[in-house]
């Protein structure tokens, strides 16, 4: 098994699924084989055991689980409030950051087609900045798009000043504005609570907490949301087609496992990376103020893929950017020029902590980019 070959250090792109997690999702797979939109007896358990999950789910992300909508991951999530603007029979401007994830950006090409007008956010550093949402807001503007975390340089956004920004638009215009938050990076990497947020909505996804893959979800504050396809009529018509229960299972009992304990030891980790690399001639992009630690930015003097497989050679798995973005390499070296690192950009690598790394790969992963 590759995993005993290596030191993983690539868990913003995918995490090890946890025991508990695999066990409820097998355990679900064989008990609840029943679809859970069936009439019977079965059946009526299944949906039982889905809305358990959805409350399970709802008391860690510190919502109500009527607000809740299972996907196939948060690419869809994200797709499904996108897309909607579709139906608008008069097209609007659309504002996102410039940091975004592939699965935000990717949608804008069909809405400017459709006659939409796009808006980019300035990401110095990593932060977007509220002033300047506040100057790029105009009485067009339908929807404004801002990650909550960064995935490539684990920047944390204040979703709260900037859902102010937007608020007082409204107020300002006499219309609605849809604030979108991809939260995927922040889920048990930072201190979130969507009760606490006047975001509208919000997308995460199970494989990046110790979850299964293939399952996410989708927070909307309103169920005001019309979405291109109702399908089965399935998550309240939100996202039709039958509910992947056994996946679902697992993404509950893997939220269920975060604790601050995690955290802390994340954070241990990200500081003794930093200690040993300190006077070499690794550089570190982010001085850790307003920022996950589960995300480390450096740069190297060498090509991030040249890095990347020299690492890989010592036992070390990092990568250069996204793992979406990995496979058009330019677009990840986008997003850092986009947040100031013009020079460092083709050098760049993302290391990405779990609970499952240990103090003595952090230290080794240190001395291997001192090495290279």
């Amino acid at each position: 098994m590759w995993a005993m070959q290596y030191h993983y250090f690539d868990n913003a792109a995918t995490t090890m699924i946890s025991d508990r997690a695999l066990d409820a999702y097998n355990s679900t797979a064989r008990e609840y084989m029943a679809n859970p939109s069936a009439a019977y007896l079965p059946a009526r358990e299944s949906r039982k055991k889905l809305e358990e999950c959805r409350q399970n789910l709802a008391d860690v992300l510190g919502t109500d689980p009527s607000c809740l909508y299972f996907t196939s991951g948060a690419s869809e999530a994200i797709t499904i409030v996108l897309t909607s603007l579709l139906w608008a029979k008069i097209p609007g401007q659309v504002i996102t950051s410039s940091i975004e994830h592939e699965a935000v950006l990717s949608p804008l090409a069909i809405l400017r087609e459709k006659g939409w007008k796009t808006e980019t956010l300035n990401a110095p550093g990593g932060f977007i900045s509220p002033q300047e949402l506040e100057k790029k807001i105009t009485k067009e503007t339908r929807l404004v798009a801002v990650m909550a975390v960064s995935n490539v340089l684990g920047t944390v956004q204040d979703t709260k000043a900037l859902a102010e920004v937007v608020r007082s638009k409204e107020k300002e215009y006499g219309r609605s504005i849809f604030f979108f938050s991809d939260s995927v990076q922040a889920l048990g990497k930072t201190g979130l609570c969507l009760n606490e947020s006047t975001v509208d909505g919000a997308s995460f996804s199970a494989h990046k907490i110790h979850g299964p893959r293939g399952v996410g979800l989708l927070y909307l504050r309103n169920r005001n949301l019309q979405v291109l396809s109702h399908a089965g009529g399935q998550e309240s018509g939100i996202r039709g087609g039958t509910e992947n229960l056994p996946a679902i299972a697992g993404f509950a009992e893997a939220a269920s496992e975060l604790s601050s304990d995690d955290y802390d030891k994340v954070r241990l980790l990200n500081e003794t990376v930093r200690k040993e690399l300190e006077g070499s001639k690794v550089s570190i992009l982010t001085d850790g103020k307003r920022c996950t630690p589960y995300i480390l930015p450096v740069a190297l003097h060498l090509p991030s893929q040249v890095s990347v497989r020299m690492l890989q050679d010592k036992g070390y798995l990092v990568s250069a950017g996204s793992a979406c973005s990995n496979n058009e390499r330019g677009k990840a070296e986008a997003v850092f020029r986009n947040a100031g690192f013009s020079k460092q950009a083709g050098g760049i690598l993302r290391i990405s902590f779990s609970r499952y790394n240990t103090l003595e790969e952090a230290q080794g992963l240190a001395r291997a980019l001192k090495e290279i």
